[in-house]
């Protein structure tokens, strides 16, 4: 793993020697002397809009200042933290948002071995889309982000 958790890992990125360290120390009863259990037990790769991102370590699972933030699909294709309200919700199911479903639009394939989609804003225009305001404070999204979505 890198050293510097201000490294940014760029498009060079040696994903490949990282997996043959691991693998070296738990398949290689001669190579137990590399530092792999001396290393954080979590790494986390945090992507930005403005650089190619960088190594962020934590000590657990989940990440202790978690806050879980619920989100509602509203009218105009916007998410908000508010619930609407039944006359909304009426007033939403009369203005259904649809869109046609072509399978070929989707996110870019050809990943392996825990590879990451790139920039998806491309895709937008194809797709039924939901989106908040802009949001002003610094924000992660680390983990598995869950929905639940009644058709």
């Amino acid at each position: 793993m890198p050293e510097n958790t201000n490294r940014n890992p760029g498009p060079g990125f040696d994903s490949m020697a990282e997996m043959v360290r691991w693998f070296n120390y738990w398949l290689n009863d001669n190579n137990r002397n590399n530092e792999i259990l001396n290393e954080p037990d979590i790494t986390l790769f945090i992507r930005t809009n403005l650089t190619a991102g960088n190594y962020r370590y934590e000590s657990q699972w989940p990440i202790s200042r978690q806050r879980i933030r619920r989100m509602y699909m509203s009218k105009g294709r916007i998410l908000t933290e508010q619930a609407i309200s039944a006359t909304e919700n009426e007033l939403v199911n009369n203005n259904l948002d649809t869109f046609e479903y072509r399978p070929w639009i989707s996110f870019e394939g050809g990943l392996w071995l825990g590879g990451l989609t790139g920039d998806q804003r491309t895709f937008d225009e194809d797709c039924l889309v939901h989106q908040t305001d802009p949001i002003h404070e610094r924000i992660e999204i680390v983990g598995f982000v869950n929905v639940s979505l009644q058709v």
